[in-house]
């Protein structure tokens, strides 16, 4: 009953400032209402997406994330919890020998049957690929101890060959351009995106797709990895993967939401958002979330313009002034009920803005 006649009082208002408008304005404004009273009654994310029920006597099979995990440490190998790169065919090593005062170096490329000649007195080939350098060295020293007391003995892998994955896409340009590279031990997606030239200003971070070697496919959505520290998403990338980096959509605009939120993350549309639609497509508020102040941080992200918003305002006295339509690459902060301080919101928005330089900026910070 409540419910209604709030639905109701509210309907009427809107109806008010309709009529006070012009035809343009009346015509952008009224589909508003229904968003407007998604605001007032958020529902339930679990309550939209239920948990599907397991049928007695089956047992549930194994997660996405445990999916993912059985594959994910063919580049490297846990050597005391510490991860190191494997040895591999036409690696280039770089071993020393130390016994007593005497030093001893080789540089030995690995052959295509994974072995290499190993002098200095063991003068035979040993089996190395897939092992780490540590694993290694500790083999190396055992077959050294038949002749010297306490050999001591330092493997690099000056060069990595036979551990690579493909780069492709919207990339940044420059030395780290689109290709195919090395992987030096255990490396994130987004590790090996960043250190590789970065996004481009098109990426479509939300739809980053790897091809394993396996035949696996992989959809990952980074965004969720930055704005909701989502490490399941952040994958590690395995020897033979096809990382691929979609564009956005012709003349797409693009969207950064955080904070008190149902979903955060990337938003991105063909037709410019007003606050009110893109927190819908957010999921709308939580229920701490602040109506009465939510921010936008629009221009240079060294030196952002901050606009102040009041969707209480919106909500309670239908001013439309609140409803401002956004800019393609707006950041938008919807703070906890009681963050007032302007302060304490740029605090909490530099850290996203830092983010957001480093990784979809990253080309135009090059340019200059």
């Amino acid at each position: 009953m409540l419910l209604t006649w709030r639905f109701t009082l509210f309907q009427h208002r809107i109806l008010c400032a309709e009529q006070s408008m012009g035809p343009d304005r009346r015509a952008r404004g009224t589909p508003i209402l229904t968003l407007l009273f998604i605001f007032l009654f958020p529902v339930s994310a679990r309550a939209l997406h239920p948990v599907p029920e397991i049928p007695h006597g089956e047992q549930p099979g194994p997660s996405q994330d445990e999916q993912r995990g059985a594959s994910q440490e063919e580049a490297f190998v846990l050597v005391d919890g510490v991860p190191e790169p494997r040895v591999g065919r036409n690696d280039v090593l770089h071993i020393t020998v130390w016994n007593g005062l005497n030093v001893e170096e080789r540089t030995v490329k690995v052959a295509e049957d994974g072995t290499i000649f190993v002098a200095f007195g063991v003068n035979q080939n040993l089996q190395v690929e897939g092992l780490s350098s540590t694993d290694l060295k500790r083999s190396i020293e055992q077959q050294l101890l038949k002749y010297f007391r306490q050999p001591v003995v330092q493997v690099v892998i000056e060069q990595y060959s036979s551990n690579r994955a493909y780069l492709l896409g919207e990339v940044g340009a420059g030395p780290g351009a689109a290709g195919l590279y090395p992987l030096e031990g255990r490396k994130t997606v987004l590790e090996f995106i960043i250190e590789h030239g970065g996004f481009t200003e098109q990426a479509n971070m939300t739809k980053i797709q790897i091809n394993r070697a396996s035949g696996e496919v992989l959809i990952l959505n980074l965004s969720d990895v930055i704005f909701q520290a989502d490490e399941s998403q952040n994958v590690i990338v395995n020897p033979g993967d096809i990382v691929w980096i979609p564009g956005k959509e012709v003349g797409a605009n693009t969207y950064y939401v955080f904070g008190e939120v149902q979903s955060p993350g990337v938003v991105t549309a063909q037709e410019e958002l007003s606050i009110v639609e893109l927190i819908s497509r957010s999921g709308s508020f939580t229920a701490d979330a602040s109506r009465s102040k939510v921010f936008i941080a629009r221009g240079d992200l060294n030196q952002p313009e901050i606009i102040e918003l009041d969707l209480k305002k919106l909500v309670e006295k239908a001013d439309f002034s609140q409803n401002v339509v956004l800019h393609n690459n707006d950041v938008i902060f919807v703070p906890r009920r009681g963050l007032a301080k302007l302060r304490d919101v740029i605090a909490a928005i530099t850290p996203v803005l830092g983010l957001l330089r480093d990784t979809v900026f990253l080309i135009e910070v090059r340019r200059r």
